[in-house]
Order: structure tokens, then sequence, then C-alpha cells
């Protein structure tokens, strides 16, 4: 398949994805352990692969995949999918698995890695990531954010996009007051949910 074709089969693939159900779905994985499954809204995806398109970013880390809308909106964005590399946690078992065996059927460059994000981000290499998504669990946010820093997984220069931070935004709050205590320059673009976007600068010290 040519890059033109695999563009559009992800294209189409999004096109599908968009018409899942917007609010969500609970589940349960083998541990028995509930979740909530809430998709990116329709307002934001192409937000996300504009944001990339301006970026360039080589290394992206994806916390809440789901069903990949999100995932493939990063990939869209991509210029080089020969040079880019994602990873992408998904906390249950049977979608990530689902969602894996999509991405390499479409040859998009993502590894879906299965677990509770707090875990697999203490096992990830130690290579930073260019830009980092957050879109799992809204009230865990902070402290996965202090878990990067702390690996080392995200520094000046990363662009940092989280998702929800108006519609949940007491739940996400200590999140959103580490970027004002920080005094770092972000915006929260006004889609349905909220999108927080941030480039940690130059100077970026934690």
């Amino acid at each position: 398949m040519n890059q033109s074709s695999q563009r559009q089969a992800v294209q189409t693939e999004i096109d599908n994805l968009e018409t899942f159900e917007k609010h969500g779905e609970s589940y349960a994985n083998a541990d028995g352990r509930h979740g909530w499954r809430n998709p990116i809204r329709s307002d934001t995806g192409p937000i996300i692969e504009a944001i990339v398109m301006a970026n360039s970013p080589k290394r992206i880390l994806e916390i809440g995949t789901a069903h990949g809308l999100s995932s493939l909106y990063f990939i869209a964005g991509s210029e080089d999918w020969n040079a880019v590399h994602m990873d992408t946690i998904e906390f249950h078992e049977e979608v990530a698995s689902a969602t894996q065996e999509r991405m390499d059927k479409l040859g998009v460059p993502m590894k879906v890695l299965c677990g509770e994000a707090g875990a697999v981000i203490r096992e990830l290499l130690d290579t930073p990531y260019d830009m980092v998504f957050f879109d799992a669990q809204k009230s865990l946010y902070h402290e996965q954010l202090l878990a990067l820093i702390d690996r080392g997984l995200i520094g000046p220069g990363t662009v940092l996009l989280a998702d929800n931070v108006t519609d949940r935004q007491a739940e996400c709050q200590s999140f959103l007051d580490w970027f004002v205590e920080h005094g770092l320059l972000h915006r929260i673009v006004p889609t349905e949910c909220g999108l927080l976007v941030c480039r940690l600068p130059k100077d970026f010290s934690a």
C-alpha cells in the first residue's frame, strides 16, 4: 500500500470511528476494575491534527487510547510516518488488542501499551517525548504529569495536550493549577470538552 492509499485508509477509519457513541461506555477489565471510555468530540480531532502538522513531533505519547480515534488524528497530522513513533496506553485488554490490530492493518507507527497508565509510565524507555496527550482518568492527569517529569520523559520543548479540562474541570483542577503555579503559557481551546495546549519553555525546570 503506497502512502496515498495509507492516508486514505486512515481517513476512512477516522470517519468510521467518528460514528461511535460520543457519550462514552462503561467497561471492566480482567481484574474487575471499572472504567469509562469517552471518545474525543468531533471538534477536537482536527485541532489535534493541525497541532501535529505545526509541530512535527517524532515521538508521541497518548494516555487513553480507547478505539484509536484520537491516535489516528495524531498519525494523520504527521508528514513522514517513517520518522514517527507513537506509544498509546489503554487500560482495557480487549480494546487494547483490537486497537493494535486495527493500527497494524492500517500500517501506522503505533504501539498500544496495555495497563494502568501509572504503571506503564514507570516501564517506558528513558527517551523523551515531543508531544503528550492526556485523555484517560481526569483525576490522575496531575499524577501522570509529575511521573513523566520525574522519569525525564517530558521537558523543554515538549507539547502537552489534555482533553476534558472544561467539562471535567473539577477532576483535573490540580493538573490545571500546576500550569498556573509554574507560570507556564498555556491555552484552553474552547472545544466541546476543553482542550489544554502548552509547550514547555526552553528554560523549563520542575
